[in-house]
């Protein structure tokens, strides 16, 4: 029985569960210790409510309080679980295998095909209590062990380089999707497995959109001199996720803006450096920031946040808790590894931002993203 293993069971037992049954989806391949089974993604689950992009499973796994770990799988997937107890059923017959060793009638579910699994549970034994238990495993999960540290730190470099690669081959006059595509062709021929996200490399331009187009990118426009470059990246590899974020400049850009860039990127320089773990809060990572924009004077151009948002932990989602928001409370505490993302906007001019991944150490904090900080004019 591995550590993971033994802290599910204790989370089950304390929430008096008889047991959870997991459906193909973040907390799956955590309980279930394997990377090899790819499963369809919804790239911004936790954020705004819970999403699913499943119906009706392909795989579970079983985990009873008193210890009992199975993985049911369609045939085609029998073969994806090395060394786990796997039974093997047919999708339409998954009820009839459930009810050979689902045992109790308290049973936590996931938000993954949670529909079809209280039909299901339901068929197994009419008295079974569906509890929601997709929550049941967030502070287990958000502590990353050393094997996903170096596949997180592993993913975090990649990004870099993949940046770097695509910022030194821009053309001027290529259009938005042009530049999206090179970087997806890029990431498959290295053999990355997906992107975490849709990737966005944002093509904004001096003088041609309104307060109110801030927010709009459409995929035809050209990079021309005096262009923005809002990067919004995130490879997956492994099962485990990246997510990334700079701005380039095509030309010479305006001394604000070029100024603008240089505080953003030192305010999130001295948030990571102010870190200390088991006291700082993961609350406070966006006042850290603004209270540094403010003393530079670019608070006016500051992206504000609904409930002082910062950012997010990342692992196997994206998005995973605790979010770095005004609505957490609780210290960063050593293995957890989060994305900070703060933003500015210039009206007329250009959005930016800078997204690091970020590991708690034993000390504070370091950066797994090292993509220059003064890396912004390009293609002058």
């Amino acid at each position: 029985m591995s550590l993971r293993r033994e802290k599910i069971i204790k989370a089950v037992q304390d929430a008096g569960l008889d047991g959870v049954i997991y459906a193909t989806g973040a907390n799956f391949q955590y309980a279930s210790e394997c990377t090899k089974y790819f499963w369809q993604r919804s790239c911004m689950n936790n954020i705004g409510g819970r999403m699913s992009s499943h119906i009706m499973p392909e795989t579970l796994i079983w985990i009873s309080a008193d210890g009992d770990v199975k993985i049911v799988a369609i045939p085609r997937h029998k073969d994806d679980f090395p060394g786990q107890d796997v039974v093997v059923s047919y999708a339409d017959q998954f009820e009839d295998t459930l009810s050979f060793f689902v045992k109790g009638t308290k049973i936590g579910i996931g938000a993954d095909c949670d529909a079809w699994l209280k039909e299901t549970l339901h068929e197994v034994n009419p008295l079974i209590e569906c509890v929601d238990a997709e929550l049941l495993l967030k502070d287990i999960r958000k502590v990353k062990d050393a094997d996903e540290i170096a596949q997180l730190r592993y993913l975090a470099k990649f990004t870099d380089d993949a940046i770097m690669w695509v910022s030194q081959h821009f053309e001027e006059g290529m259009t938005m999707a042009e530049a999206e595509d090179m970087l997806m062709r890029y990431g498959m021929e290295q053999g990355m497995d997906d992107f975490s996200f849709p990737p966005t490399i944002g093509f904004k331009t001096r003088g041609t959109f309104t307060e109110e187009q801030n927010f709009d990118f459409p995929r035809d426009t050209r990079l021309v001199p005096g262009t923005g470059i809002a990067f919004d990246i995130g490879f997956m590899k492994d099962g485990y996720c990246s997510d990334w974020g700079r701005t380039l400049y095509w030309g010479e850009a305006p001394e604000l803006v070029k100024k603008g860039y240089q505080v953003l990127q030192e305010a999130q320089v001295h948030m990571i450096d102010t870190i200390v773990p088991y006291e700082t809060n993961v609350n406070s990572t966006y006042k850290t920031i603004t209270d540094y924009v403010k003393e530079q004077g670019y608070w006016d151009y500051f992206r504000k946040q609904q409930n002082d948002g910062n950012g997010h932990q990342i692992g196997i989602d994206c998005h995973e808790f605790p979010m770095l928001s005004g609505t957490e409370d609780e210290p960063f505490i050593p293995g957890m590894v989060f994305c900070s993302e703060p933003k500015m906007i210039f009206t007329g001019e250009m959005y930016m931002r800078v997204e690091d991944m970020v590991l708690i150490t034993e000390t504070g904090a370091e950066s797994l993203s090292t993509f220059p900080r003064d890396m912004f004019e390009i293609g002058k």
